[in-house]
């Protein structure tokens, strides 16, 4: 990314932490992935329990590794667990110290929209952590909700899908087919117009592409 582009993301992202905070989230802009993750790693310390939903940004950033060898215990789903093994590790992420995840979308005027599959994410997100994390690469950055939506749906949903490997409608057209595929991961919405009541949440922003 040249320097001029840069220099333009960043006042963007700026905006938008702006935005967030008038909508009474934490927001800060980090210029790299890397210095995110520092500081991500200095705010958790050790002794904590982490839950993580399904988040590539959060595993490109390398910090579940980080995070457990600080001591802390993570609280996620791998693949291949049973329906209800799988539900009680959903259930004890949404009550950690700590939740990590990322939006599909930030809107420049501090709104923030995530899609799921099961819904686990978007519970998290809004109710049960004592604090919670997002994390969002400037890929993520849209003009407002309707962008923002479309950009989960045709941009998030898709990629995803590709990388799990669904054979979904959208896999073979490009973009969301509001499909009824048993298989379909985007079946609901969270859209974080201003920070929930009782939530502690603090929105990490990153000059650089992080996810989908």
């Amino acid at each position: 990314m040249d320097a001029h582009k840069m220099a333009h993301n960043l006042k963007a992202l700026e905006r938008t932490a702006a935005a967030l905070r008038a909508n009474k989230f934490e927001a800060a802009v980090y210029e790299t992935g890397t210095e995110a993750a520092s500081a991500l790693l200095t705010l958790a310390g050790g002794g904590k329990t982490i839950g993580i939903g399904g988040s590539v940004t959060v595993e490109t950033l390398g910090l579940p590794e980080m995070l457990r060898a600080a001591g802390n215990t993570i609280i996620t789903h791998k693949p291949g667990m049973d329906p209800e093994t799988r539900r009680a590790v959903w259930l004890a992420a949404q009550s950690a110290d700590i939740y990590l995840a990322s939006p599909q979308a930030v809107t420049l005027d501090g709104k923030m929209i995530l899609v799921d599959g099961n819904g686990n994410r978007c519970s998290a997100v809004t109710f049960g952590p004592r604090k919670t994390i997002l994390l969002a690469g400037v890929n993520k950055l849209v003009r407002d909700q309707d962008e923002g939506l479309w950009r989960a749906r045709n941009v998030a949903a898709v990629a995803n899908n590709i990388r799990l490997k669904k054979d979904n409608p959208c896999v073979k057209t490009g973009k969301c087919e509001d499909c009824r595929s048993p298989q379909r991961i985007c079946n609901v919405a969270t859209l974080l117009w201003k920070k929930p009541g009782p939530s502690d949440i603090l929105v990490m922003l990153v000059n650089e592409d992080l996810g989908y």
